[in-house]
């Protein structure tokens, strides 16, 4: 099968039913009102940008320098080397002379999908051997209707460094609509409305069609219409209606989070293309720890939008020695009784689907691994979101997955 990567061959790895009638174990994690606060603390990556109070000049700009990523990590702008006049172009970008407290006073929502920059830019930044589907000064992908706090403007007032839920970074002015008055995005996000199901699906807004995820919910959705932000001339919040298109699969709330649902989410973005921060080349995409956010989201559970991050907040059921070798990790793998399980390595994120004749299996969103080939090693590209076993890249210099967990991880 395209989307499955395993020595055992068959549809039925890639089946939410296969899998969920496999499963023995416990699946019961709590409600999510009961594990988002744990989760949330432990994180230290989850906020409520709403409730986001004054604050000093140089706490933001802290912010500011920690969300830029190392000077490495963009050699390549646009295709062209980067030379130190750009960059401090693009460091003056920052107009960090210009810094002021922030006072409580002006939020935002997002009107689209919008991306969160790690420099006030929409060039692509590359280290000098990524491949295309790297841009490093991408933070993430904003959902329509994030709420943010604006804290500080770039110099030509293009872009907003904003606090999001779960990331700081730069979003462009004219994606958001901004308000004085926190309560007018709280009273509109606090309606019940249904949750997206499907991977994606299109909304039709006052300014034209955007992206929503799994995961995402509707606040206030009625017969496929629902009150949406615009913005005025000057970017103030003004309000207006969007549509939802087509017939995408909704939930009238979260689910259960039973093994069945679980695996029919985990397994519905088979396919979708990987992209570093929610963005590739051809436009969106999911990253590793972007769809785990996702699937977790649809139940109402709330985590961190890094992979390490993630890890952080979750906790581990299962932990391994870097001496560990393969064989001993699978036995304590198949000794997991509950779920589900998130399967951490440095850099990246799994969820773990099951066990089949000694073999494990996971599903995440990957971009290539290292394999044994002709005497040497070769870099296989997979980019998308798959199902794999977790023997893949045995008896590489880097391991199998198996052979780098370095845990398996609990809400």
């Amino acid at each position: 099968m395209p989307h499955v990567l395993s020595p055992l061959a068959g549809a039925q790895l890639a089946d939410p039913g296969f899998w969920a009638g496999r499963w023995r174990g416990r699946f019961d994690p709590g409600p999510p009102e009961a594990v988002n606060p744990r989760l949330a603390e432990r994180s230290q990556a989850l906020w409520n940008p709403l409730e986001l109070g004054p604050l000093p000049a140089d706490r933001i700009g802290e912010w500011i320098e920690a969300a830029r990523v190392p000077d490495d990590w963009w050699a390549v702008l646009d295709g062209r080397p980067v030379d130190e006049r750009t960059r401090a172009e693009a460091y003056a970008r920052l107009n960090l002379a210009g810094l002021r407290p922030f006072k409580g006073d002006r939020y935002g929502i997002a009107l689209v999908r919008a991306n969160l920059r790690a420099l006030p830019t929409d060039a692509r930044g590359h280290k000098p051997r990524d491949e295309d589907g790297f841009d490093r000064l991408q933070h993430t992908a904003l959902e329509p209707l994030t709420p943010l706090a604006l804290l500080h403007p770039s110099r030509d007032g293009a872009w907003w460094f904003v606090q999001a839920p779960d990331y700081r970074g730069w979003v462009r002015a004219r994606e958001l609509a901004w308000t004085e008055l926190p309560g007018e995005i709280a009273n509109l996000l606090a309606q019940p409305g249904p949750v997206l199901l499907s991977p994606t699906a299109g909304l039709e807004t006052a300014t034209g069609r955007t992206t929503l995820q799994m995961g995402s919910r509707l606040p206030g959705l009625r017969g496929g219409m629902l009150a949406y932000p615009a913005r005025d001339e000057h970017g103030e919040l003004l309000w207006s209606k969007a549509r939802l298109a087509g017939a995408p699969e909704l939930a009238s709330e979260p689910p259960a989070l039973t093994p069945a649902a679980f695996f029919a989410r985990a397994l519905a973005p088979l396919g979708r293309p990987y992209g570093w921060g929610g963005l590739s080349p051809a436009g969106p995409a999911l990253d590793c720890s972007r769809f785990v956010q996702d699937v977790f989201k649809v139940f109402g559970y709330r985590l961190p939008r890094d992979a390490s991050a993630q890890c952080r907040a979750t906790r581990p059921a299962l932990t391994f020695d870097a001496a560990e070798p393969h064989e001993v990790r699978a036995r304590k793998l198949a000794d997991l009784g509950t779920g589900p399980a998130i399967l951490c390595m440095p850099g990246h994120v799994m969820l773990y689907l099951g066990e089949v004749e000694g073999c494990h299996h996971a599903v995440h969103a990957f971009w290539a691994y290292r394999r044994p080939e002709n005497g040497g090693e070769a870099t296989a590209a997979v980019r998308r979101v798959v199902v794999t076993s977790l023997d893949l890249g045995r008896g590489s210099a880097a391991g199998s997955l198996l052979e780098r967990l370095t845990s398996v991880n609990l809400l």
